[in-house]
């Protein structure tokens, strides 16, 4: 019996060191095939003992390979979770460093890239005199630092890790920039050392942030001290008592629009929107209905306008009527004879050669000297924001936003004092080259729904206002 286990322990000795140096030469990529052949030998030498023991010695090599192929594994699994690890640490503890030592203040940043802010640093410097301020940013200095307190809350962003914020400053000077020269991103891109996805991102903050916060604050119908003002005003420069204010339109120039061409399509064969506004004697707009498209006519417009509805209803203006020859006279706005005649709104008489009295030619002449407040009014607003000149390539929806932005700032700039330069009214200079957009001339008015009563109403107003002018 010793015998044969020794024979034994010397057969299974030789057939391990066999099946080693097979399991060398096919790898453990071939496993599953000695495995097969191991089963092979098994089933061959399955009699007797021997085989007993050979199958019994089979099994814990098999054992003992799938123990140390789960070690391996585990140990491989635990070195990439320590490597990754210490490049998690190495990565703070660099970022960290960086913010320690002040890099992040004004040094080189390896996710940046590196910018000159030369011009900016120039303006800040104290290089720029009031006029170069009027020049370049459309407003005086100190109407530039009245925006950034009241605009700082709401275009303020806060420092991080990576990077600091863009001053407040810099923000509403780029954004001044862009609405004053109409130049691309790629310039004011070198001037003030940001790139061109953050202009454009910071330029619709700015601007829905001054038609949200101060639209609501320059640009609303006068009442109390400030309508008496401009009833006085109207009636000491031209003699229309009761006139509050001069109603027009503006085509803007656009880009050709992806979808609805045609809607966009103006009697003049370029694409626009339209900004019908009122104006007052000090040249500000107190109303304004913007981005309806350029096909549709000033009469379709204003009778879609909230104005159209709140004048109707009877609560745009208080009833302060005035009587004048036995009529009372409500106070009422002045427009073109592309809309309608009303109650509240005066249009002259209809130019029929050797129909129209004296006294009604003369009330022509005085309407349409009136009616050139709302022409200047909108000359000073484009030579002001000169992206209002050329074929805008903003996206239409957002169009709304800048143009009731430009006119808000108009209104800030024409109230606080920035005189506006005559010079800005010609050709050339730093500015690009304008395009010449002819206004599509309003046609006369004629079927707009009206009652009888209030077509009466409004031909006696008219009727008793032209007679006052005369006497």
């Amino acid at each position: 019996y010793i015998y044969v286990l020794l024979e034994l322990n010397k057969f299974s000795t030789s057939m391990s060191l066999s099946l080693q140096q097979h399991q060398i030469q096919e790898g453990e990529t071939r496993l599953g095939q000695e495995d097969e052949e191991e089963e092979d030998a098994v089933v061959a030498l399955s009699k007797g003992v021997v085989a007993t023991c050979l199958l019994y010695y089979v099994h814990l090599q098999r054992e003992r390979r799938r123990r140390e192929r789960d070690r391996q594994q585990q140990v491989l699994h635990y070195r990439r979770l320590k490597a990754k690890q210490r490049r998690q640490f190495a990565a703070l503890w660099y970022s960290n460093a960086l913010s320690i030592s002040g890099v992040g203040a004004g040094g080189h940043r390896l996710w940046t890239k590196t910018r000159c802010s030369s011009f900016w640093d120039r303006v800040t410097g104290r290089a720029f005199s009031n006029l170069d301020w009027m020049e370049n940013f459309r407003m005086g200095k100190a109407t530039f630092q009245y925006l950034c307190s009241r605009l700082r809350l709401a275009i303020q962003r806060q420092d991080t890790v990576m990077r600091r914020a863009i001053p407040v400053e810099v923000r509403l000077a780029m954004t001044l920039w862009r609405l004053g020269t109409c130049c691309d991103y790629r310039t004011i891109e070198q001037l003030f050392g940001v790139s061109r996805s953050t202009i454009c991102k910071v330029f619709r903050e700015v601007c829905e942030a001054v038609v949200s916060i101060l639209m609501p604050i320059y640009v609303r119908a006068p009442d109390g001290p400030a309508l008496e003002d401009a009833l006085s005003q109207f009636e000491e420069r031209y003699g229309l008592p009761q006139l509050a204010g001069v109603i027009s339109a503006l085509h803007v120039p656009i880009q050709s629009p992806n979808e609805t061409t045609s809607s966009y399509f103006n009697a003049e064969g370029w694409h626009s929107v339209i900004l019908q506004a009122v104006v007052d004697h000090q040249f500000c707009f107190w109303d304004i209905n913007v981005g309806c498209p350029g096909r549709i006519s000033h009469a379709q417009l204003f009778a879609s306008s909230k104005l159209y509805d709140r004048a109707s209803k009877g609560i745009l203006f208080p009833a302060a009527s005035r009587s004048i020859a036995g009529v009372d006279v409500p106070i009422y706005l002045l427009g073109d004879s592309a809309y309608p005649l009303l109650p509240w709104l005066m249009t002259p008489f209809l130019d029929v050669p050797g129909v129209l009295t004296p006294e009604q030619r003369s009330f022509n002449k005085r309407l349409a000297a009136a009616r050139l407040l709302a022409e200047v009014a909108f000359t000073r607003l484009k030579k002001r924001w000169c992206c209002l000149m050329k074929r805008n390539n903003t996206d239409v929806a957002f169009l709304p936003t800048l143009i009731a932005a430009c006119c808000t700032l108009h209104n800030i700039c024409e109230l606080h004092g920035d005189q506006f330069n005559p010079g800005w009214t010609q050709r050339g200079g730093d500015l690009p080259e304008e395009e010449d957009f002819y206004q599509p001339i309003s046609e006369p008015e004629k079927s707009h729904p009206m009652d009888n009563e209030d077509k009466i109403t409004a031909r006696a107003i008219r009727n008793v206002l032209s007679l006052n002018l005369q006497n």
